[in-house]
């Protein structure tokens, strides 16, 4: 027949498994705020990367229309001057139009370039856009799924806690009031841990050398 203290040890024992499992379930519950952190954390990159991409589209498109603007407006001048030239009595102001077409035609060549050029960049960074929404739809959805996981992950450990709390708790009842409170005081600071086999005169849960009378006792 088991003496009090030995039923007591025995029990607490048992009970130990199941602290074990509810501190592993509450340590694997107080990760999930942290990587769900990261994960937002790389959509909320994703997200701005795409806004500066969006910026950049825009403020190339700006640009693109303001020289294609001022391209419209030379091209008109142009023909407003070559009308001209037909009205003109002297050979000085002849010149004087026609050197006018020839600048505005030279810097309607600089200009289409600066258009075409605009017009590169513009196509160039439309795929870069639409390239980065694929990017974040992909990474939301890995989020949205990851959060679905971890809350039927979570719900089941928090099941599971409850669980083996109210068996702890029926279970405990059984033990000495003194050495279950003593228990408990040492389960919660060493978070599943209170109960340890002793090999030589070492403890393994705390690493502190043991007297041989203790060891004797124990």
């Amino acid at each position: 027949m088991l003496l009090p203290i030995d039923y007591d040890l025995q029990v607490l024992q048992e009970i130990q498994e199941w602290d074990k499992e509810i501190y592993l379930l509450q340590e694997t519950l107080e990760d999930i705020p942290s990587e769900l952190a990261e994960l937002n954390h790389r959509v909320e990159n994703e997200r701005a990367q795409l806004a500066k991409l969006q910026g950049d589209l825009k403020n190339f498109q700006l640009k693109q229309k303001e020289k294609e603007v001022e391209l419209a407006s030379k091209e008109e001048n142009i023909k407003k001057y070559e009308a001209q030239l037909t009205q003109v009595k002297t050979n000085k102001e002849y010149s004087s139009l026609q050197a006018e077409i020839n600048s505005l035609k030279a810097d309607n060549s600089l200009l289409e370039e600066v258009i075409i050029n605009f017009f590169d960049q513009v196509e160039e960074v439309q795929k870069s856009v639409e390239a980065q929404k694929k990017k974040l739809e992909a990474s939301e959805a890995v989020l949205n799924q990851k959060k679905q996981e971890l809350d039927e992950k979570s719900k089941d450990m928090r099941q599971k806690i409850s669980t083996l709390a109210a068996q702890k708790k029926e279970k405990i009842s059984k033990v000495n009031h003194e050495i279950a409170s003593l228990y408990e005081r040492i389960v919660t600071k060493k978070r599943g841990i209170a109960l340890v086999k002793v090999e030589g005169e070492v403890c393994p849960a705390c690493q502190m050398k043991l007297r041989p009378q203790v060891v004797n006792e124990v």
